[in-house]
């Protein structure tokens, strides 16, 4: 009843967000620079859930989108594209309960990888060495305006904490992670309490 009652006095908000992805990535203990920021995007749902204080809410939702970045391979310039659902969750701090107002984000996610592909043809996951994982998690900070016509927009910052190559045993000073930089539009499809 508890779970129904909360859902009941919730809003949920249907959401777009354009943003620029890139991989961090060390090789061999050595930091690589040349990897450039490719166009992605993003669909998505979330809810907000206030607490009994409604400045104060709780974002769940799912969303599917892009990650990937653009480097140079023999002269050619190669662009990854894998793609994920994500389930994020964000705490979130309204300015004013009630209303337009400035709003401020902060959580993690968890994102399933769907789909690794260049230009050229599809690429490897979970299928041995130098393969993609399956799974990515990390953390997002936000900070956007709440406009009381339902309208939401909010600049985004995402940064991978987990490993989503697949390296050879041994290989441990190795890695590449997922960071994104995004704008998000949205819109509340029901109001309830916020």
């Amino acid at each position: 009843m508890l779970t129904v009652s909360t859902f009941a006095f919730s809003q949920g908000e249907l959401f777009g967000t354009i943003g620029m992805t890139k991989f961090s990535e060390k090789d061999n203990g050595q930091k690589f620079e040349d990897h450039k920021g490719t166009l992605s995007g993003k669909l998505g749902f979330t809810f907000w859930i206030p607490f009994e204080d409604a400045r104060f809410s709780i974002n769940p939702g799912i969303t599917y989108g892009n990650m990937g970045t653009k480097f140079k391979d023999s002269n050619d310039d190669t662009t990854v594209t894998l793609g994920y659902v994500s389930v994020p969750v964000d705490f979130v701090y309204k300015i004013k309960p009630i209303g337009s107002t400035f709003f401020f984000s902060g959580g993690g996610y968890y994102g399933y990888l769907t789909s690794a592909e260049t230009q050229y043809g599809e690429l490897k996951i979970n299928d041995g060495d130098y393969s993609y994982k399956r799974s990515d998690y990390g953390v997002n900070v936000g900070a956007g305006y709440f406009f009381g016509n339902g309208i939401t927009l909010r600049l985004t910052y995402s940064q991978g904490l987990a490993n989503i190559m697949n390296y050879p045993t041994g290989v441990d000073d190795s890695h590449i992670k997922n960071s994104n930089f995004g704008l998000s539009v949205g819109y509340i499809l029901f109001k309830k309490r916020i």
